[in-house]
C-alpha cells in the first residue's frame, strides 16, 4: 500500500501535468482503487468472519526417513582399449558393436604379408652380416688405402722440382718487373743519355726474350703433335690385341686425350692381375701408359711456354712504354709507374712469398689429415678383413627376433569376458601400432558416478544406500550402495563438486538390502507401476524371514502389490545402460515405529512446538511436544503425546472430516526435490 506522502506527491504530479479537470479524474479513480485494496484486505483478514475448521486425528506409529537428493550418471567401471601390437592394413573383423565376447576369443587380424617381407628383408641382412666380407668389399676397401697413400705421399713430396722451377721463374720475372719499374720511375725523373740506351737495351731484351719464348712455345706445340700421334699409335696397338681382359671396354674409353689418370690406373691394374701377362702385352701398355703421360706434360710445357710468351710480350710493352714516358714525360706518367712501381713490388713480395711456402713443403696439418684418412682406412680395411663384429650380428638377430615378434602381433583377442562398446576402425584400412581398435567393457561393472555438491558432500558416507531413478524411462528404479568418496573437488566456474561412486545392487542382494527402507515403503502407494515387469506370485512375501516389518499388518493390499513390482524390478539382473542420468535419493536416517503425525499439526509458538489437543466451549487447548526425525510431510513426536492419543489439526476455508495420512511416492523421492529440515532427535 502507498503512504500519504507518495499519494500526495502523485497528486500533486498530476495537477502539474495534466490540469485542475484531469485532476478530479484521477483523484477519483485513486480513491476507487484504493476502497477496492481496503475490502480484500480487510475480508480476507484471519477474523471470525473465516470458515475455519479443526479436523481429529488419532496418534499411531510409524516410520519416517530422512533422505539426500542428488544426481549422476550410469559409467562402467571395467572398460579397456585393444589395439594391435604392430602396424598395418585390417583383413578380417570378426566381431560387430554390441556383441557379447568372452575372455581368449579372436576379434581381429592383420594383413600380414607386409610383415612377411620386412621379416624376410631382415633375414637377408642377416645373411649379408654372416658372409661379409665379399671379394669386392675386399677390393674396395684396399682401393680407398692405396689412394690414402698416394694422397700423402704427393703431400710428403711437395714440392717437385717442376713445381720449384717454375715458381723460381716467376720469383725472377717479378724481380725483373720491380727493377724495371723503379728504374723506369728514376729515369722518367731524370732521363740521361745512358737511359735511354738502357731501355733500347731492354726493348731488345724483352724482344729477344719474346722470340725465344715464341721459340719455346712452338717447340713445345710440336712436341704435342708428335706426342699425340706417339699416343694415337699406342692406343692403336693396344687395342690390336684381344688378349687382356676386358679389352674392349677399356678401348672404348681412350677416345679422349689425354687418358685419365683413373683409366690408366686400370690399366696398370689389369696388368698385375693378369697373373699370365706376356712381356708383348706388358710392353704395350707400359708404351701407352708413357705416350700419354708425354702427350700430358708436353700440353703442360705449352702452357707455361704460353705463360713466358704473355711475360715477354708485357715486358717488352712496359720497355716500349717505358722509352715513351722517357721521352714525353707527364703527370700520369709519373702516377702510372709510381702505381706500376708499387704494383711490381707486391707481386714480387707474393711471389717471394709463394716460393718460400712451397719450399717449406706441404702444410703439416694436410699432412696430418692425410695421415689419419691412411689410418682410418687402413682400420677399414683390417675390420672388414676380420669379417663382421659379432655384435652386429647380435643386433641384427634381435632385429630378426622383433620382426618374428610383430608378426605374431597381427592378431587381437579379448582379454576378458564382457561387449564390444566400439569399433574404430574399418576393414581394409591401415592402422598403427598402439592405436584403439576396440573397446572392450564389461556392463556388468555397471556403477553410478554421483556429482556431489559441498553440502551434499557433507553428509555423504561410504556404504550409505539409496535409490537411483533414471531419466531415460520405462526403467525402473534400482538399489545402489556408495563405494568410494573423492576428497578431491572438481572447480567448474567456481562450482564446486565431488566425485563420489556407487554401485548397483542386483539379484538376491536386494532383499538383505531393501529392509533398509522400510520407512519409505508407506510412499510405495504413489509409484507407477505400469512399466515394471512383476514377478507373478512372490509367495509368502508378508512376514518374509530378514525382513521384519514388513508383514500384512504393515502394508495394505495395494502397497504391498507395489512392493511386488519393485521387488521384480530390484531382484533383475538387467543394469542400465552407459550415460544414463537421473536423480539419486540416498537414505541418510531413518526411524520405525515411532509415534508420527503430520507437520502440519505443529504450532510454533515463542520456541515452543504444541498441537492443539482439546477443543470445548471457544476453547482451544495446547500441549507442548518435543520432536525428532522429519521428512517435511511427517514428524516424528518424542515427548508429550501417546498412542491413540488425538490431536486436532486446523483448517481454513475448508471442511474436512477424514484425514489420511500424506504419502510420497517413488517417483517424488527421486525426481530431485530438496529434503525438508529434520527436526531434533534425542
Amino acid at each position: 500500500m502507498q503512504n500519504s506522502n507518495d499519494i500526495d506527491k502523485l497528486i500533486a504530479e498530476s495537477q502539474s501535468r495534466f490540469g485542475k479537470k484531469t485532476y478530479y479524474i484521477f483523484t477519483s479513480l485513486l480513491i476507487f482503487f484504493s476502497a477496492i485494496i481496503f475490502s480484500l484486505f480487510y475480508f480476507t483478514s484471519d477474523d471470525d468472519s473465516e470458515i475455519i475448521s479443526y479436523e481429529l486425528y488419532d496418534m499411531t506409529k510409524g516410520s519416517i526417513a530422512n533422505t539426500l537428493i542428488a544426481s549422476g550418471s550410469t559409467q562402467i567401471e571395467k572398460k579397456i582399449s585393444l589395439s594391435f601390437g604392430t602396424s598395418g592394413n585390417l583383413s578380417k573383423i570378426y566381431v560387430e558393436e554390441g556383441d557379447s565376447v568372452t575372455a581368449g576369443q579372436l576379434l581381429a587380424e592383420l594383413d600380414p604379408v607386409d610383415l612377411e617381407n620386412a621379416l624376410e628383408r631382415q633375414e637377408i641382412t642377416l645373411k649379408k652380416l654372416l658372409e661379409f666380407p665379399t671379394q669386392e668389399d675386399l677390393k674396395s676397401a684396399e682401393y680407398l688405402v692405396s689412394q690414402a697413400e698416394k694422397n700423402l705421399k704427393d703431400l710428403l713430396d711437395y714440392p717437385s722440382t717442376e713445381q720449384l722451377r717454375t715458381a723460381e721463374e716467376l720469383v725472377s720475372q717479378a724481380e725483373a718487373s720491380f727493377i724495371t719499374a723503379q728504374e723506369n720511375y728514376d729515369e722518367l725523373m731524370m732521363p740521361t743519355d745512358s737511359q735511354f740506351d738502357a731501355v733500347l737495351k731492354l726493348i731488345e731484351q724483352a724482344e729477344q726474350s719474346l722470340a725465344n719464348s715464341k721459340l719455346l712455345l712452338d717447340n713445345s706445340v710440336r712436341n704435342v703433335d708428335t706426342s699425340l700421334i706417339s699416343l694415337t699409335e699406342a692406343v692403336n696397338n693396344y687395342c690390336d690385341i684381344d688378349t687382356l681382359p676386358n679389352r674392349k671396354e677399356v678401348c672404348v674409353e681412350l677416345s679422349n686425350y689425354p687418358i685419365s689418370k683413373s683409366i690408366t690406373d686400370n690399366i696398370l691394374d689389369e696388368i698385375f692381375t693378369c697373373c699370365n701377362a706376356n712381356t708383348t702385352e706388358m710392353n704395350l701398355s707400359k708404351v701407352l701408359i708413357n705416350s700419354n703421360s708425354n702427350y700430358s706434360n708436353s700440353i703442360e710445357q705449352v702452357d707455361v711456354n704460353n705463360k713466358l710468351v704473355e711475360s715477354s710480350e708485357a715486358s717488352l710493352k712496359d720497355a716500349n712504354n717505358t722509352l715513351h714516358n722517357l721521352k714525353n714525360p707527364t703527370l700520369n706518367d709519373i702516377q702510372r709507374l709510381t702505381k706500376l712501381e708499387e704494383q711490381a713490388e707486391k707481386n714480387l713480395q707474393k711471389r717471394l712469398l709463394a716460393l718460400e711456402e712451397m719450399k717449406s713443403g706441404s702444410d703439416p696439418l694436410d699432412i696430418k689429415l692425410a695421415q689419419e684418412n691412411l689410418e682410418k682406412n687402413k682400420l677399414a680395411l683390417e675390420r672388414v678383413e676380420a669379417g663382421t663384429d659379432q655384435n652386429d650380428i647380435d643386433i641384427q638377430k634381435l632385429i630378426v627376433e622383433q620382426a618374428k615378434e610383430s608378426l605374431s602381433k597381427t592378431k587381437i583377442k579379448a582379454l576378458f569376458d564382457g561387449e564390444i562398446s566400439s569399433i574404430n576402425f574399418r576393414q581394409g584400412e591401415f592402422i598403427s601400432a598402439g592405436q584403439s581398435m576396440f573397446t572392450l567393457s564389461d556392463p556388468s561393472t555397471m556403477q553410478m558416478d554421483i556429482v556431489a555438491s559441498e553440502a551434499e558432500f557433507v553428509d555423504m558416507s561410504t556404504g550409505m544406500y539409496g535409490i537411483v531413478s533414471l531419466d531415460s524411462k520405462p526403467f525402473p528404479p534400482s538399489l545402489i550402495q556408495i563405494t568410494s568418496i573423492s576428497n578431491v573437488p572438481n572447480v567448474t566456474q567456481g562450482i564446486v563438486t565431488y566425485p563420489v561412486e556407487a554401485r548397483f545392487i542386483r539379484g538376491f542382494e536386494v532383499i538383505s538390502v531393501i529392509q533398509k527402507f522400510t520407512p519409505l515403503l508407506d510412499s510405495f502407494s504413489g509409484m507407477d507401476l505400469d512399466n515394471i515387469p512383476g514377478i507373478p506370485g512372490i509367495p509368502g512375501m508378508p512376514g518374509m524371514p530378514g525382513m521384519p516389518g514388513m508383514g500384512a499388518n504393515n502394508l495394505a493390499d495395494i502397497e504391498m502389490q507395489e512392493l511386488q513390482g519393485l521387488l521384480s524390478s530390484l531382484l533383475s539382473e538387467e543394469l542400465p545402460a552407459e550415460g544414463m542420468n537421473g536423480t539419486v535419493t540416498l537414505l541418510k536416517d531413518s526411524v520405525e515405529d515411532v509415534l508420527i503425525l503430520p507437520s502440519e499439526a505443529l504450532v510454533v509458538d515463542k520456541n515452543k512446538i504444541e498441537v492443539i489437543t482439546s477443543i470445548s466451549n471457544d476453547e482451544i487447548i495446547f500441549t507442548e511436544v518435543k520432536t525428532g526425525l522429519t521428512d517435511g510431510k511427517k514428524t516424528e513426536i518424542l515427548e508429550g503425546l501417546n498412542e491413540n492419543d488425538s490431536i486436532y489439526i486446523k483448517r481454513i476455508g475448508q471442511v474436512t472430516r477424514q484425514k489420511e495420512e500424506s504419502t510420497k511416492s517413488i517417483d517424488e523421492l527421486t525426481r530431485g526435490k530438496p529434503p525438508m529440515p529434520r527436526g531434533d532427535k534425542k
